[in-house]
């Protein structure tokens, strides 16, 4: 998790505190409100250390994290813990109005990831793949849902995508096999995986923009 310094007014003079550069909750770019709820000092091994403990309230999801510091020199702190320890990616907000089963099925994943737990995330990045293709084919496909229902991934990627899209699609699809059965057929990381997942959102929300244009491009 990557932090930046915030500075804070706090009993007639500034603490420099440090705060994750991301917001915990939602991913998106952190500017928090933040409260010093105390500070204490506590006898840490041979020495006594001034502990803070801080929220901050992010603007844009309305949620809060919380930090644990010490300090370091001064008025400056360095972080010891935050809560929640994970750091969701901002997806794109096309994929949140699409698919919103998807982008927890990612943020749970990206959890798991984070937490060590690749087995976990290489099988939940597989299961948002195909959450992902059958939530566009139902919206902009003729299909019914029971007809995109029976469809495998594989079949489902094959019939709704094409080109660039199809082949960033089926390497998720081909190395998620690898964390979801038992006979590993291919050697990579988990990051190549979710950078070729990541490639198909692009693509996805480029199709739905071009799908919704924000103004009409009908000729008059």
């Amino acid at each position: 998790m990557d932090f930046i310094e915030q500075t804070i007014y706090k009993d007639s003079t500034n603490l420099y505190l440090q705060i994750p550069k991301f917001c915990p909750q939602c991913g998106a770019v952190n500017n928090p409100v933040t409260n010093i709820l105390s500070r204490q000092n506590v006898k840490t091994s041979e020495e006594n250390e001034l502990i803070a403990s801080a929220s901050h309230y992010c603007n844009a999801c309305s949620k809060a994290h919380f930090t644990i510091q010490v300090q370091s020199s001064g008025s400056s702190y360095l972080v010891k813990a935050v809560y929640p320890e994970t750091q969701p990616s901002l997806l794109p907000e096309e994929i949140y109005e699409l698919s919103p089963r998807f982008v927890k099925i990612y943020g749970d994943s990206e959890a798991a990831e984070q937490r060590g737990a690749t087995e976990l995330a290489g099988t939940g990045y597989r299961s948002a793949l195909e959450i992902l293709i059958k939530d566009y084919a139902l919206k902009y496909s003729e299909d019914d849902k029971d007809t995109i229902a029976k469809l495998n991934l594989a079949n489902a990627i094959g019939k709704y995508f094409k080109g660039d899209f199809f082949s960033a699609a089926e390497v998720v699809r081909l190395l998620g096999n690898d964390y979801t059965h038992w006979d590993k057929k291919y050697d990579f990381k988990l990051e190549q995986l979710k950078a070729y997942l990541n490639v198909f959102i692009g693509h996805v929300k480029v199709q739905i923009m071009l799908k919704n244009p924000i103004v009409s491009t009908k000729k008059n």
